[in-house]
């Protein structure tokens, strides 16, 4: 047993620190070393604490405690010092920071167990269950129709119609909603009530229609019109195409769509890139509110979304995006994750997730459960996740290990017209950023990011025709990120406050042929940055007006859409800004707005085309930075000067949806006026010997075209083929501009049987040759891989199983947008098996 390290601070004060090392310092010959560090920094701490200057040399002698190790000790002893430090932090009393102060071991998914043992021992559904049974007949032919995806709403409880349409199902006394859905045929709820013993029996007819869709299993609800179809065929992932793509991140998980690529530095902090576009100008969404972190603003900042548990993957393009940020040329990433349940549960359910791939060893193990309590409705969710380091056909990627634990808990009011929720939500992750290449730490990095939001939610449905539905929501996120150089010392230190409310108005009766919808938002956002990083702190108030509507009407439909945002920067330490900048305060004012028409040419073909302008303002960093950032090794400056950038953009679209087909091709074309992008200037910051990039408003032009195609060319066997093509250039210097990806073409071809779903597919890429100054071009490459899906039901347990071989040919290649592409190649191959046990 170790025994505990208590330290005495100058005679100036009374207080006095006392923390156990999570295994014998003298071991490693650093407890003495520790000591010697503590007392330093403790003998500088004056009775009334520091302020100004001295807090700000204290900020930079707290890094100076090093150690030297590796592996699962260097993991242990890191989490051991961030525990001195909030404890200093909170000595000093300098700083009005509100982070709690609790021992990291103590962790939280030890805490997220004993919340999910309380629900699974608390909650128990003791009323006689009754079988129900039911056929399925199509409404025109009378047939039974087989496979009919039957599901109890409210809960993932489901089964399927045998060969001759009959279905059977246990359920409770009580009333219960059942929906049934299949590929080519219109879905359909249908409410029944369960009293006594006695046996129910249902007939339910199911209308044909005409559709396609390989990339969607079950929807909750059929498109009522053709730009809701659109939509669909843009890109959404749900049910067992979400299982099949399942990843460590979102862009991971997204990359096969038509358009997106992956900005990476590693294989924790991957991002979207929609459209050769990435960044502030994608906004990434949960359950249509924006997610804050800082995963945009640098390319080693990880993205805080845990993707165990999604329901649904969108991306939202056109006027609709409007609603939920000011940039309708990328799109919005809707990811839809139920943190408490809308409507009241019928019966106790939850699902147990065991998750784990070769190619870093690694594991992930999940829970969730979803109960009533009395008149409410109550959810937990907790996940952990460890992987070592990543292995690629050329070797090892040292750094590379991920340690991530996250906690959700949620509970719920709902009544027949609304609900009110409220949900807290933790995601705790420690990895690592590799180093030794052109762009990155000599030795690497290792960064540490807490962040916990409390989020509200409130929804309700009016009475009448004119006016659908009201909803509120209120969230408020902490946000704190460590970054270790390899030798122990902080590098960076990122806190942030984010207060945010968002209202929205549903206008019209809901019928899906006409909705208007007015949204506005506010929010107020505390940045607080410390150690080597010489941002100034900055508040920021910012608010947004909008309005979109949409319209049906026989052949003809149209979407219109409008925003207004406004933005206040306060930054309060201008000392620390570059001297010639002048007043650093800065007032921004924007509009964004966007119109698109779609006329059905037939009954299987449509088009149409939109037209945006769009005005973004910029951040806080591409306006202050203003130094280093030694995880990323560079030498950041931003301009203070900063305009907002301006955008006009144009698409056309075609699409052609028939019995075995579906065709989308699409064509855009972008003009930016004052385009913002750090590039890299050549230059050299001779004092810490970094590359210099700078914040540049040009010119730009982004040319693209994409085009999917989706086909049944036999009953049970589908295929499906995505490229994209995207062409950059800065207007300014005639030159591409950096970080565009090239030519990319994705297939699928899946074979779906009864008992077993089987599939293969490829991801085949140009040469990128057209690059920035001092940007390296990367070189074509084609990976092929398969898959094969299981499910066994039972009356009270579903289990599944997805088996993905990733790169099945273990070859070499290398992303152009990921920032390691210079020393190690993208990951080997990959036998990944995600096993899902759901129980009610």
């Amino acid at each position: 047993m170790t025994a505990p390290i208590t330290l005495k601070p100058s005679s100036s004060t009374t207080r006095t620190l006392s923390f156990n090392p999570p295994f014998p310092l003298t071991r490693l010959g650093l407890r003495s070393r520790i000591h010697r560090c503590l007392d330093s920094i403790h003998q500088q701490i004056p009775n009334s604490g520091p302020s100004g200057s001295s807090a700000k040399q204290l900020d930079r002698r707290r890094s100076r405690c090093r150690y030297s190790t590796t592996g699962t000790q260097r993991k242990r002893l890191r989490r051991y010092r961030l525990q001195l430090v909030h404890r200093l932090t909170r000595l000093r009393g300098d700083r009005k920071r509100k982070e709690p102060v609790y021992p990291y071991f103590i962790s939280e998914r030890w805490i997220g167990s004993l919340v999910l043992l309380f629900l699974l021992a608390g909650f128990s559904n003791s009323e006689q269950p009754v079988d129900v049974v039911g056929y399925v007949v199509d409404s025109q032919t009378k047939q039974p129709v087989e496979e009919v995806a039957v599901r109890l709403s409210g809960t993932p409880r489901g089964t399927s119609t045998d060969d001759n349409g009959q279905f059977m199902f246990t359920l409770s006394t009580g009333s219960h909603v059942l929906s049934f859905s299949r590929i080519g045929y219109r879905g359909l709820s249908r409410e029944v009530s369960i009293s006594g013993e006695v046996v129910s029996a249902l007939r339910v007819e199911l209308e044909p229609r005409v559709l396609l869709l390989q990339g969607i299993d079950v929807l909750s609800h059929s498109p009522d019109t053709r730009f809701e179809e659109f939509q669909e065929s843009l890109g959404i992932l749900s049910g067992k195409d979400l299982e099949k793509n399942y990843s460590l991140t979102l862009a991971e998980t997204i990359r096969n769509e038509v358009g997106v690529g992956i900005r990476s530095m590693g294989p924790a902090p991957a991002r979207p890139v929609i459209r050769g576009l990435s960044g502030d100008r994608v906004q990434i969404t949960q359950a249509g509110l924006q997610s804050r972190d800082l995963s945009g603003t640098s390319a080693d900042h990880a993205m805080t979304l845990e993707m165990f548990n999604l329901e649904q993957i969108e991306i939202i393009r056109g006027p609709g995006s409007l609603l939920y940020g000011s940039s309708a040329n990328s799109g919005v990433i809707n990811v839809v994750k139920n943190k408490f349940p809308r409507t009241l549960p019928t019966q106790a359910w939850g699902t147990i997730d065991l998750r784990g791939s070769t190619v870093n060893r690694g594991g992930l193990l999940a829970m969730s459960i979803v109960a009533p309590l009395g008149p409410l409705g109550v959810s937990g969710e907790t996940t952990y996740r460890d992987t070592r380091n990543q292995q690629t056909p050329i070797g090892e990627l040292d750094n590379t290990e991920i340690n991530t634990n996250t906690l959700i808990a949620g509970v719920s009011y709902a009544g027949e017209r609304g609900y009110v929720g409220a949900s807290f939500d933790q995601f705790n992750t420690d990895y690592g950023i590799p180093g030794g290449f052109i762009g990155g730490h000599p030795n690497g990095a290792d960064i540490d990011i807490l962040r916990r939001v409390f989020d509200a939610n409130a929804s309700y449905k009016f009475e009448g025709e004119s006016l659908d539905r009201l909803e509120a929501s209120f969230a408020r996120t902490h946000y704190h990120h460590f970054e270790f150089e390899s030798n122990g010392n902080i590098g960076a230190e990122f806190l942030f406050h984010d207060y945010r409310g968002d209202l929205s108005l549903h206008v019209g009766p809901g019928d899906g042929r006409s909705k208007t919808i007015l949204g506005a938002s506010l929010s107020h956002y505390e940045l607080e940055l410390g150690a080597f990083v010489f941002t100034p702190p900055t508040s920021q108030l910012s608010g947004t007006l909008s309005a979109y509507h949409e319209a049906s009407r026989e052949r003809f439909e149209l979407q219109v859409a409008g925003r207004y945002a406004f933005s206040f920067l306060n930054p309060r330490d201008s000392e620390r800004a570059r001297e010639g900048s002048g007043d650093l305060d800065r007032n921004f004012h924007g509009w964004s707005a966007a119109v698109s028409p779609l006329v059905s040419i037939s009954d299987r073909l449509a088009a149409g085309f939109s037209v945006s302008r769009s005005e973004r303002i910029p951040t806080i960093e591409e306006l202050y930075n203003e130094g280093p950032h030694l995880a990323a090794y560079t030498f950041e400056v931003g301009d203070a000067t900063l305009r907002s950038e301006r955008s006009f953009g144009l698409e056309a679209f075609l699409h052609y949806r028939n019995q075995g087909i579906d065709v989308l091709a699409t064509g855009f074309w972008s003009e930016y006026a004052n385009f913002l992008t750090p590039r890299n200037t050549g230059d050299i910051n001779f004092a810490l010997l970094l590359p210099i990039y700078a914040i540049d408003g040009v010119d730009a032009r982004f040319l693209g075209s994409e085009f999917r195609l989706a086909t049944r060319p036999a009953d049970r066997l589908l295929a499906e083929i995505g490229v994209s093509y995207i062409h950059a250039e800065n207007r300014d210097d005639d030159l591409p501009l950096p970080g565009i990806p090239p030519l990319k073409v994705n297939g699928t071809l899946e074979y779906r049987h009864p008992w077993l779903t089987v599939g293969a597919n490829a991801e085949v890429a140009a040469q990128q040759d057209r690059v920035d100054r001092f940007e390296m071009p990367t070189a074509a490459f084609a990976v092929f891989g398969l898959y094969a899906q299981k499910e066994l039901s039972s009356d009270q347990i579903r289990h599944s199983w997805t088996l993905t071989l990733d790169n099945m040919a273990n070859t070499e290649y290398r992303n152009h947008l990921s920032r390691i592409r210079s020393v190690m190649p993208e990951s080997g191959r990959n036998l990944r098996l995600n096993y899902r046990i759901s129980y009610f």
